[in-house]
């Protein structure tokens, strides 16, 4: 299992680079954090950096390849409009080498949708599954065995996101997922253990009463 940041603050992506293996943003996480996207970019790379495509998708998608070498393209498999959809676009980027992250998908039959068109990841928003009173654990491991199933010469990978728990960590883990985006304040908690700090504390202690070495 990898693990991507889904952040754009650089101080946080400094921390974590020893461990992840991309980043995850979208226009709400750059807004929050002021991220530039560029920068990120070359401070990552050569690992993945997904941005969303937004507006015109296929003019975005091609201005952020042109600024970042290791782009992948966030594009969502709907549109804003009801009637609208984006499986044409991501197979016409993707078929022009462009890698796409099929992003905000909710169940096992966009997954399939969007790794028939293509997409180099898939993007299941797990919390907001859940937070519908869905089965992200059961989409998780169904997905998984679908994209296992094809026969690309390289599949699709899901990703794991809208993290809000490290138990959400643990069941995407549990549930077999390729790759599990988390944001910094998940990962803190991840790392952190009263009873970790609290052995160390007994550690030093007990190394203050021996005899130092010459």
């Amino acid at each position: 299992m990898k693990i991507f940041l889904d952040s754009a603050d650089i101080k946080q992506i400094k921390k974590w680079l020893p461990i992840i293996s991309g980043v995850t943003t979208n226009p709400s996480i750059l807004e929050k954090d002021k991220g530039d996207p560029v920068e990120i970019g070359k401070l990552i790379n050569p690992m993945p950096l997904s941005v969303e495509a937004c507006g015109d998708f296929q003019t975005d998608a091609y201005y952020w390849v042109g600024k970042i070498p290791n782009a992948v393209i966030k594009i969502p498999l709907l549109g804003a409009n009801k009637s609208y959809d984006n499986m044409k676009l991501i197979k016409k980027l993707s078929d022009e080498g462009i890698p796409i992250n099929c992003t905000a998908l909710f169940s096992l039959g966009q997954i399939i949708l969007a790794e028939k068109v293509g997409a180099r990841y898939v993007s299941l928003f797990a919390g907001r599954v859940d937070d519908e009173g869905g089965d992200s654990y059961r989409v998780i491991k169904d997905g998984m065995r679908y994209l296992e199933s094809t026969d690309r010469e390289h599949r699709a990978e899901l990703i794991v996101g809208s993290i809000r728990t490290v138990g959400n960590v643990m069941e995407a883990f549990r549930a077999g997922a390729d790759i599990i985006t988390i944001p910094p304040p998940i990962l803190e908690k991840m790392m952190n253990h009263e009873y970790s700090r609290k052995t160390v504390i007994q550690f030093e202690e007990a190394y203050g009463r021996i005899p130092k070495r010459n």
